[in-house]
């Protein structure tokens, strides 16, 4: 493309040492133009730079690109000319920042980039397609003076100045090709190891200094962290959505996808932590780990992001151990970033990358824990990774964030999953100081939050020690008559209610007959419709946290139904006490039977359970209300069910909750002589007494009050062991 007399005149008013070049450079000598990239690569001078583009441009003409990267002279000299011009347009963009004002530098970028996108992005898939291959070659291609670095060089740093302007943002969102182009190349970064980057003397190579190897290898990561998150960051999940699909689709399914993402997680929380070996705390390192912060950052913010508009998206990455891995980054990270001492301008810039990173951690954790489906395995996973050991040390930056995550644990506490890692986090965070180093502080209202949390925890543990609620019915057959011997895990299971379990068909016929026909509708309404194994799998665990609830709470229970009574005058014979455990502090509801219509079973007629009606009252059944998903499930009392499927609680069950509530008390309320233990009707209550106002209801936070010192410090670890060889099988067909 020959160049007009505008450019012309402004060419002529370069310095004679760049002018002697520009002839060469526009008949293609790749000396000449060798030398405008250099003298481009070191000059300041943002007028001269933008005068010499149009000679670049004129060898970047797409009808000139070869089909293949042939050892030619010919096709050697068109390929170094084209990787000589990108490079030198990308440099002239860079220096543009910092150097102008905003505006003015987001109008010559568009000028530069955006708008002579035509003919720059068939180079970039040309250079992605003949120079990139995974694994990457060990050296050049023979006759090329072009490496995969310098590919990876060109085409990720067009895509970051592009979208350093509005427009170039906007062409970033909207275009399919270079969604596609971009998903490609950031599955390729995220499998390429820090050697692959700095094999060649090329633009990766700097003078060894202590530092610049990390972040050379780092940058070209940060970078493309940076432009896939500007693909969707911008928009309204509704739009960002497609966005999405047309990335998941370029990477061949959400696993490559979740896989890459996690993978750059990884990396950045690696190269974080590794930096604390370095003897001495320089510049040059300590800018390479804010960058590596900023970039991890920024990776937990596109997880969040995704895990917003994608459900499956979400449950992949936590089936994959996101939630783990987020951990584990911050946790390489914290002591880093806390003891960073070079100046104090760094040491605020740590700090604010401390809270930065946090507040980004605790956003995708909540956002994991209230949205998604598989909130219970991912809230097993943060725990096991030792977040809590962080929250306690490293909240006081963010100590609101902190104490909400604090607060939504008991909401999962009545999983056995759920209990056996908290366990081990309350055991471990006695060390945690130790494990995070000095520079972690005390926050009140974390430390307030961490209390109550402990104290709804130990009141769980305490009947865990009296009694054993493991899922005894997992292990022996559900026929009361069964003669084998029931020490072997059963290899059937009824698919009515997905919780019997049978040594054989025989079994399941006789169980059906004398009592499973019954049982089956109320252990499905129990175990949710939903079918959650966790709920399944921890049914004993639910039924004794709610009768302690109904024991302890009974004064709160009492107002829930005069209040119903008052709203519902016309059912109050048909009363369905809810407790909601989803919530914490637990509540407690009423209302007619006729509102769960859709709620339970229905199979069985709930009338003909009045019967088995817990506690003293106008109300038949009793609800529970769980937190096992994205939403809270309703479920059927488990005690009916397990009462009869199995004449399960006995009386070693009812005693050690009934013991436990009178510990709990001494927290709760003034425990005197005027309030005692009552038996009603199916259950066995507490009667309050009102004490007299000369003695104040004692603090939770008192020390007196406080359970952080268990009386027993021995708490036995529940293990459930998954399905193995299990056959469901329906119910008997024979007449009912």
């Amino acid at each position: 493309m020959p160049l007009t007399a505008q450019e012309r005149t402004a060419l002529k008013s370069l310095p004679k040492r760049v002018q002697r070049s520009i002839d060469g450079a526009l008949e293609g000598v790749v000396h000449d133009l060798r030398k405008l990239h250099h003298w481009v690569d070191n000059s300041t001078d943002v007028e001269a730079n933008m005068a010499l583009l149009p000679i670049f441009y004129t060898h970047l003409d797409p009808t000139v690109i070869p089909d293949q990267p042939l050892p030619t002279d010919e096709i050697q000299k068109v390929i170094v000319l084209a990787k000589l011009s990108l490079m030198s347009i990308v440099q002239i963009c860079a220096s543009l920042r910092g150097v102008l004002n905003e505006s003015l530098a987001d109008k010559m970028i568009t000028d530069a980039l955006v708008r002579r996108w035509n003919t720059l992005f068939p180079w970039l898939q040309f250079m992605y397609r003949h120079f990139l291959p995974f694994p990457p070659r060990k050296d050049p291609q023979k006759g090329l003076d072009m490496c995969d670095v310098d590919a990876v060089f060109i085409t990720t740093r067009t895509l970051s100045q592009m979208a350093v302007s509005v427009a170039g943002q906007h062409l970033i969102q909207t275009n399919i090709s270079v969604h596609q182009f971009i998903a490609k190349l950031w599955l390729y970064i995220g499998k390429l190891k820090d050697e692959d980057l700095l094999r060649h003397d090329a633009s990766f190579r700097h003078g060894g200094k202590e530092g610049v190897e990390d972040e050379m290898t780092g940058h070209v990561r940060r970078i493309m962290v940076g432009i896939i998150t500007t693909c969707m960051g911008a928009l309204p999940a509704p739009f960002a959505l497609p966005t999405l699909h047309n990335l998941l689709d370029a990477m061949g399914g959400y696993e490559p996808f979740v896989g890459s993402a996690l993978r750059y997680i990884r990396w950045f929380g690696r190269k974080i932590g590794d930096t604390k070996n370095h003897r001495t705390a320089n510049y040059g390192f300590v800018t390479a780990m804010l960058g590596f912060v900023d970039a991890l950052s920024i990776s937990i913010r596109f997880l969040s992001l995704v895990s917003i508009m994608d459900a499956t998206c979400q449950e992949e990455l936590i089936l994959h151990g996101a939630p783990s891995n987020v951990v584990t980054a911050l946790l390489q990270s914290w002591p880093v970033l806390a003891g960073t001492r070079v100046s104090s301008s760094t040491e605020t810039s740590a700090a604010e990358r401390c809270t930065m990173i946090l507040e980004d951690a605790f956003d995708y954790i909540d956002v994991i824990l209230r949205q998604s489906e598989a909130c219970i395995p991912a809230l097993c996973q943060v725990l096991h990774a030792g977040f809590i050991q962080l929250v306690l040390q490293a909240g006081f930056r963010c100590p609101q964030m902190a104490s909400s995550f604090l607060k939504l644990i008991p909401r999962f506490l009545m999983y056995h999953k759920v209990l056996h890692h908290f366990q081990k986090a309350m055991d471990q965070s006695a060390d945690s100081m130790t494990r995070l180093g000095p520079h972690a502080k005390k926050d009140d209202e974390v430390q307030q939050s961490w209390i109550l949390v402990q104290q709804a925890a130990r009141q769980i543990f305490n009947i865990c020690r009296k009694t054993s609620p493991l899922p005894f019915y997992e292990q022996k057959c559900a026929n009361s008559e069964c003669p084998y011997d029931n020490n072997e895990r059963p290899r059937y299971r009824c698919c009515g209610c997905f919780v019997a379990r049978y040594c054989s068909r025989s079994c399941q016929r006789t169980d059906w007959k004398s009592r499973h026909r019954t049982a089956c509708p109320v252990l499905h309404s129990a175990g949710g419709f939903d079918g959650s194994k966790y709920i399944r799998g921890s049914l004993p665990l639910i039924m004794l946290v709610e009768t302690f609830n109904y024991s302890l709470y009974a004064d709160r229970i009492q107002e829930a139904m005069e209040q119903a009574r008052k709203d519902y005058p016309e059912d109050i014979d048909y009363l369905v006490l809810e407790t909601d455990l989803s919530v914490y502090p637990v509540t407690f509801s009423a209302r007619p039977v006729q509102q769960y219509a859709d709620r339970f079973d229905p199979r069985f007629d709930p009338v003909m359970l009045k019967e088995l009606k817990g506690l003293p009252g106008k109300h038949i059944l009793m609800a529970l209300k769980l937190k096992a998903g994205r939403e809270a499930c309703v479920v059927f009392s488990p005690r009916v069910g397990l009462t009869l499927a199995f004449q399960w609680p006995a009386a070693r069950e009812e005693e050690a909750v009934l013991s436990s509530v009178q510990e709990a008390l001494v927290s709760r309320l003034a425990v005197g002589p005027g309030n005692v233990i009552k038996t009603g009707d199916g259950f066995k209550v507490v009667e309050y007494k009102q004490a007299p106002l000369t003695h104040p209801t004692p603090s939770l936070t008192h020390p007196a009050n406080s359970l952080t010192h268990p009386t027993n410090s021995h708490i036995p670890v529940y293990r459930l062991r998954e399905d193995s060889n299990i056959r469901i099988v329906p119910p008997p067909t024979f007449a009912r």
